[in-house]
């Protein structure tokens, strides 16, 4: 038994090591200004295993995109830890707000980008359904704060240096507000008429 589970750990770390390379190379050049060949030497395997478990280009970048924002989600959290969670995620892996507006400016369809929008989506419905029916409309909300949340993670170099601040102060401070203003979204939410 233990002569099975040596390759599935051998190709657990060999594809780590490839979704690695390949998150790391999309942050520093964009989805489409990488090679392969580049994927394979920083990962430090075979560009042939690359096609071997990930088939093609495509497949590699949705499953390396989909690799980081794993290592942050959790089942249903509250929406400020939520929201906390997703903006360090962001701003420790711009390379998702590049690929995300990338997508977008190309008309190409979000991957799972997509999915777990539609998935926050679907989740602030359920609340405002459940507690406090009315005009409030929970997608545009969602998207309101997908946006912010990608925005900071390009300027946030800039804006810190506008406010007078280090980068790490400014991140602190924004997700504080990010997180104020969502709690108190929320108690909006389940104010009774």
């Amino acid at each position: 038994m233990a002569a099975t589970a040596t390759p599935t750990r051998g190709r657990v770390v060999t594809c780590n090591a490839i979704l690695g390379a390949t998150s790391e190379l999309i942050a520093e050049r964009g989805v489409d200004g990488f090679a392969l060949t580049e994927v394979a030497r920083r990962a430090g395997v075979n560009r042939a295993l690359i096609y071997h478990y990930f088939q093609d280009r495509e497949n590699l970048v949705t499953k390396a995109i989909d690799h980081v924002i794993s290592r942050y989600d959790t089942e249903d959290p509250e929406l400020p830890e939520y929201l906390e969670r997703s903006m360090r995620m962001y701003i420790k892996h711009p390379e998702i707000g590049r690929l995300f507006f990338q997508l977008i400016l190309n008309k190409r369809p979000l991957l799972h980008l997509g999915d777990r929008i539609t998935k926050a989506v679907d989740g602030v419905r359920r609340a405002q359904q459940e507690y406090a029916p009315g005009p409030y409309d929970p997608a545009f909300a969602v998207i309101i704060l997908v946006l912010v949340q990608l925005s900071w993670s390009f300027a946030r170099h800039e804006l810190a240096r506008l406010l007078n601040m280090s980068v790490e102060d400014a991140d602190e401070r924004f997700i504080a507000e990010l997180r104020r203003a969502s709690e108190a979204g929320a108690r909006d939410l389940l104010r009774q008429p």
